[in-house]
């Protein structure tokens, strides 16, 4: 399953993530956070072309929405990497991995 996400250059976009059990039930992100990373080459250091943490308004869900902006969108034409982690402090551990493309706009 292909988890790309493909924006325009300069566009902002909210991206909702939702964490499950293996059962399928709602993974309970109470004392978590989530972060979302991405970088031109995996190996690159944090923060990468941008990196932001997600609003999680509801727990209990396992829902969380990462805002992304222009000012993150504003990069080179091209795809990059990106993950989403959870973590409590302790435990961390990567919910989705795959391409964060950026397609040039028509309308500047």
């Amino acid at each position: 399953m292909s988890n790309k996400i493909t924006i325009f250059k300069g566009d902002s976009r909210t991206i909702t993530i939702t964490i499950t059990n293996s059962d399928d039930t709602a993974f309970n992100l109470t004392g978590y956070t989530m972060l979302m990373t991405a970088k031109e080459n995996k190996t690159d250091a944090d923060p990468g072309i941008f990196q932001n943490t997600a609003t999680i308004s509801s727990p209990l869900t396992g829902i969380g929405s990462i805002a992304i902006s222009k000012t993150d969108t504003a990069q080179t034409v091209g795809e990059y990497f990106y993950d989403v982690q959870v973590s409590d402090g302790t435990n961390v551990f990567t919910v989705v991995s795959d391409i964060f493309s950026i397609q040039q706009d028509i309308t500047t």
